[in-house]
């Protein structure tokens, strides 16, 4: 299956996305490696003892990249109004954070990259969704 036998690295894993698809990458396929990468340490912290696994914590992004096959990149500043409050942390995590992706992968030859958007970014109205709409466009060109 698609999955199976593989290395997957998954960005702002600890989130409501990362947490669900990890479950359903553990209960329906048998992975050789899933590598959660997440700023938040508490959130990090309870998905180790939900999921009963150790893992090593990669310093950088690209540290955490070298056998990487898959990649579903769903960190993001994802709250509209701390990205309104705070416009250089938004484009730092949406904007940086993702070229950074892009160019770890690109670099250890990740073989495919799955980004999340959002429907906020097709027709842009606050910062969130422009930041977004960015991270789409990096993706897409550097596909």
């Amino acid at each position: 299956m698609l999955l199976d036998n593989k290395s997957i690295l998954i960005t702002g894993g600890t989130g409501s996305f990362g947490k669900a698809f990890t479950k359903y990458v553990l209960d329906n396929y048998n992975p050789r490696k899933i590598i959660i990468y997440s700023r938040d340490e508490f959130k990090q912290f309870i998905m180790q003892n939900e999921f009963k696994q150790y893992a090593d914590k990669p310093q950088s992004i690209r540290d955490a990249m070298p056998g990487v096959d898959y990649i579903f990149h769903a960190a993001a500043l994802k709250q509209v109004p701390a990205c309104e409050y705070n416009p250089a942390e938004a484009i730092k995590t949406n904007i940086h954070g993702a070229q950074n992706v892009i160019d770890a992968a690109l670099d250890t030859g990740v073989k495919k990259v799955v980004a999340l958007s959002t429907d906020k970014a097709v027709n842009p109205v606050n910062l969130y969704g422009g930041t977004k709409l960015v991270s789409d466009k990096l993706f897409i060109a550097a596909n």
